[in-house]
């Protein structure tokens, strides 16, 4: 088929791909963005003028458009559709378990907005040559500026935090982390009375209502956090980005010499069909999962990507374990506030000191559930353990099946964590239903930044190694686990390929 042709084109509208395609328009470039899901229906979405949107799944809709897709091993050909609109997409492996985003701003809607550095303050030094710490520090400082992440005050802090219910509790303490931990929403100046904002670019948005509790990992209609579709695409829309929503990528074909370097066949699910691209230059962004099955088929199934020895190798989970901690305390809402409640630890050093999120059930008023089983999750958290683990899981693409094999008992953090709940639910006489096999919504690494001879697939600007115009710019590639949210380092790996890429032009 005849394709039309662009100087580049990023894959994916996540943290990784809407900074990346941002920051290239903004410089000059000539970018179209392929994202797989539609855009959503949201304040700020709505004032920047775009016609087909999504609701977010509510009420009945949260079983028709929760889902877009299965992976399982044993589903025909390991995966199958649910509906191309849907929020989430859940993979099942052996030894792990995956939640994903798809939408336009992907994972942005679904985070709990807390924007902090690695555990390790070491984390990007000795990689590969002209990348460390310091090189890394302007692009922390420039995403968190641009997402205008920051800290409550004392007069408008969200209820039920860390600090305010455990500070004198026998058993449990706030697990205050050693660095700065900063949360990307519009805080209000009066909790009482939220308003309607502009932001600079001209976007409406709403400052953080704390009655509603809807701003969690089922979206935030209000706009009041901050997501990439607006706070990234849409003023470099007005620079020239075109967004193409419900355009998902098939492969990535490298193309001989004497034209552009590269053929992004895709289909487009709004009735366009099957349609192809080339591009000089291709950032993949699609989220880690995607990434590497996207470059894993490319290269193994259809043939046009070659190279890449290290793709596949070195996954993590970021040690994430996830439960529900059924408190039901009477005297508390817990779905009020933003979605973080900050983190707990055992007050006994005995136990390991790991920290503990809390976080709100989303939404909750939206389920089409009964009242009751309304109220008793209001009264509940989800809990959650983040750590380094192992980092020895392997993805592969076998025939049209897409695998991950990936073994918990090499990474004694899984079972800290969950050992560590489990005497939390002894202390405070409140089951906590987790389970021992990982379930990670932060997959990272297979596509790690490193040197080439020591097992690197990308280099210090996130271009491939020997693969010349083509990009990794999520956390695929991502050297070590972050044992803390990695979307900070997501948005400031992104800005780094960005800024590298524009300076070399």
């Amino acid at each position: 088929m005849q394709a039309e042709t662009t100087e580049a084109v990023v894959i994916g509208s996540g943290f990784g791909g809407s900074v990346t395609a941002a920051r290239l328009a903004e410089g000059g470039v000539k970018v179209t963005v392929l994202e797989r899901g539609p855009w959503w229906d949201t304040v700020p979405v709505r004032s920047m003028g775009i016609a087909d949107r999504t609701p977010l799944p509510r009420g009945m809709r949260l079983f028709a458009r929760a889902v877009r897709s299965v992976y399982h091993p044993w589903l025909p050909w390991g995966r199958t559709r649910v509906n191309r609109r849907g929020l989430f997409e859940v993979y099942f492996s052996r030894g792990m378990e995956v939640v994903c985003s798809s939408g336009v701003g992907g994972g942005s809607h679904v985070y709990s907005a807390l924007h902090r550095r690695p555990a390790r303050p070491d984390y990007w030094d000795g990689l590969c040559d002209d990348l460390d710490e310091a090189a890394m520090a302007p692009h922390y400082a420039s995403f968190l500026a641009r997402v205008g992440s920051a800290r409550p005050g004392p007069n408008n802090a969200p209820p039920h935090g860390a600090v305010e219910i455990y500070s004198n509790h026998p058993d449990f303490a706030p697990a205050i982390p050693k660095d700065e931990v900063r949360v990307g929403f519009r805080f209000p100046e009066d909790p009482k009375n939220p308003r309607l904002v502009k932001t600079e670019a001209g976007i409406d948005r709403w400052e953080t209502d704390y009655a509603t509790g809807d701003h969690g990992f089922l979206g935030a209609p209000s706009g009041s956090k901050s997501t990439m579709d607006f706070i990234y695409l849409g003023p470099a829309m007005r620079q020239g980005l075109e967004v193409r929503a419900m355009c998902e990528v098939i492969s990535i074909t490298a193309l001989p010499e004497g034209g552009k370097r590269f053929r992004i066949d895709y289909t487009d699910h709004d009735g366009g069909g099957r349609k192809a691209i080339e591009a000089d230059h291709v950032f993949v962004g699609a989220g880690t999962l995607n990434t590497l099955r996207l470059l894993l088929e490319s290269r193994d199934r259809y043939g046009g990507l070659k190279g890449m020895p290290g793709l596949g190798k070195r996954f993590s989970g970021n040690g994430d374990i996830r439960g529900f901690w059924d408190l039901n305390d009477a005297d508390r809402d817990y779905s009020e506030g933003t979605p973080s409640k900050g983190a707990i630890k055992m007050r006994d050093d005995a136990f390991p000191q790991v920290g503990i999120g809390r976080n709100n059930m989303p939404s909750v008023n939206a389920y089409p559930f009964p009242r009751f089983l309304r109220e008793r999750l209001k009264r509940g958290m989800v809990v959650s353990g983040m750590g380094e683990d192992a980092m020895d899981g392997v993805a592969t693409s076998e025939g049209r099946r897409f695998r991950i094999r990936f073994d918990p008992k090499n990474s004694p953090i899984y079972a800290q964590i969950y050992e560590v709940m489990q005497e939390m639910a002894r202390r405070s006489g409140r089951k906590i239903y987790a389970g021992k096999t990982p379930a990670t919504v932060h997959p990272m690494g297979g596509a790690c930044v490193g040197r080439p001879e020591e097992g690197g697939v990308v280099g210090a600007n996130g271009e491939v190694h020997g693969v010349p115009g083509l990009y990794v710019v999520d956390a695929a590639a991502f050297p070590r686990p972050t044992a803390a949210p990695p979307t900070l380092s997501i948005g400031a790996w992104a800005e780094n390929v960005a800024a590298r890429f524009l300076a070399a032009r």
